[in-house]
């Protein structure tokens, strides 16, 4: 896969560098533009219609980071721009009725295309920006920047908004993209966060205003070209994802591997798992609970071999729901004798295996939750729920998650595959919706619909897909 990432990073070094254009004679110098830039901020600052920015150091060799073109200059940004720090209104001072100007409250209401989603107007505006302001956020979600295509809006605390001056808007935006990281690990502070000072006291090197222009063009035409690449790789991984699934689902109907006279039936598995349950059962392992009723193999989605056998997730296994002792500040510790407080944080995107915990929770809160050990399967049961992870690890579990405890009925990376399965996750979308928040409980997960193959073709199963399945990742 292609890194444009780091392809966009690098085109924008040799922007601000000017190694992406050609220097032209008539482009004249960036002094003069400079000095038109401070005649017209002093104009602004005489009438009253701006405030005179804090005045920084000159810039000297140690802020210069590089040798810019002879044409070019180094300069503070506070120089060129004005900036206007953003303001956190009352509840009573904002509405939600599309009433008076928009209120910009966070990084999240605005998109990668720069479009605006407004969900909070107010009629007393305190902290503007208005048409062609450059917006940061410099809270929060620290570092996204825009150029604000709306005529004006109010914006909360955690925005700045830059007005240049006589300067190409678009070539200052991709200057603080340029640095933007750089910005955010040389911030201050306990809480991350972008101050005036950060931005005001940035050194800049200024290109006359032609060269501003055609540096623009150069990196939104390379945008324009890794745009396309983005998303054919995109593609690309959904498409792969796609198939991965495709193997999976076949997989779980048999249709990878061989079945086998001397493999035995599913029904004697299911009837050894049955022993096994009433076994803990009677030495208090695991709590009793009623079976339910064996499902109607005439109208199932797909046919299986007469050796496997359609059953429900919950016959097979044992399955409980998290708790969380409250209020969990309370609960959480430091100290060794702590026990591993699991959350869906503690997990990697993609991932199949939980390994550590970030927080532990003193010995007492383990009467009000749930107690996992290494082998043991948790589902995500809300929000991006039916996710399957194998805890590596003795803990307990808050309500966020199920335990599906595996009773020998299944090899355990088999029933990974099974909970990974698009077929088992489809049942689990349909029996999750229709509340108001999506959400799985016990009884939604028991009466899953499974395909049981018997043990031995389930280990085979799982030999074949290891077999294929790297296959895709070296296509990637």
């Amino acid at each position: 896969m292609i890194d444009t990432q780091a392809i966009r990073s690098k085109i924008l070094d040799l922007a601000m560098r000017g190694q992406l254009t050609e220097q032209l004679p008539e482009d004249g110098n960036a002094e003069e533009l400079y000095l038109q830039i401070q005649e017209e901020r002093q104009k602004l600052i005489k009438d009253g219609s701006i405030k005179k920015n804090k005045t920084y150091p000159e810039i000297t060799n140690e802020d210069m980071l590089f040798n810019p073109p002879t044409n070019w200059k180094w300069i503070r940004f506070s120089n060129i721009i004005t900036l206007q720090s953003g303001q956190d209104l009352k509840k009573d001072e904002y509405n939600s009725n599309n009433n008076g100007i928009p209120y910009l409250t966070g990084a999240s209401n605005f998109n990668s295309n720069n479009k605006l989603m407004i969900n909070r107007w107010t009629t007393c505006p305190k902290s503007t920006a208005k048409q062609g302001d450059i917006l940061l956020s410099c809270k929060g979600t620290v570092g996204k920047i825009a150029i604000l295509h709306e005529e004006i809006v109010h914006i909360a605390r955690q925005f700045m908004a830059i007005r240049v001056y006589l300067c190409n808007k678009a070539f200052v935006m991709f200057f603080l993209e340029s640095i933007i990281e750089h910005i955010k690990k040389a911030s201050k502070g306990l809480i991350p966060g972008i101050e005036r000072n950060d931005i005001l006291s940035l050194s800049m090197p200024l290109p006359p205003i032609a060269e501003q222009n055609r540096i623009v063009q150069k990196i939104q035409q390379a945008n324009t070209i890794l745009d396309t690449i983005d998303e054919l790789q995109a593609q690309y991984a959904d498409n792969l994802t796609a198939l991965k699934s495709k193997l999976i689902d076949a997989a779980i109907q048999g249709k990878l591997t061989e079945q086998l006279p001397e493999d035995g039936t599913a029904e004697e598995l299911y009837k050894s798992v049955q022993k096994e349950r009433k076994r803990q059962e009677d030495d208090g392992v695991i709590k009793k609970v009623e079976l339910l009723p064996d499902v109607d193999s005439s109208n199932m989605p797909f046919s299986i071999t007469s050796s496997w056998k359609w059953t429900l997730l919950g016959n097979m296994s044992y399955i409980v729901r998290g708790g969380s002792p409250r209020p969990i500040k309370q609960y959480i510790t430091t100290q060794e004798n702590g026990i591993n407080w699991i959350k869906i944080g503690d997990v990697e995107k993609g991932g199949k295996y939980i390994y550590s915990t970030k927080e532990r929770i003193i010995p007492e809160g383990e009467s009000k939750s749930r107690r996992v050990y290494p082998g043991d399967f948790l589902l995500t049961n809300s929000m991006s729920f039916g996710r399957p992870y194998i805890s590596k690890i003795e803990g307990c579990i808050h309500d966020g998650w199920l335990l599906i405890r595996n009773l020998n009925g299944f090899d355990s990376d088999y029933l990974y595959y099974l909970l990974s399965s698009t077929y088992l996750y489809n049942q689990f979308i349909v029996k999750a919706s229709g509340s108001t928040v999506d959400n799985l409980n016990i009884d939604k997960v028991k009466s899953a619909i499974i395909p049981l193959p018997p043990l031995a073709e389930q280990k085979r199963i799982v030999q074949k897909l290891e077999e294929i399945l790297p296959l895709c990742e070296r296509i990637n």
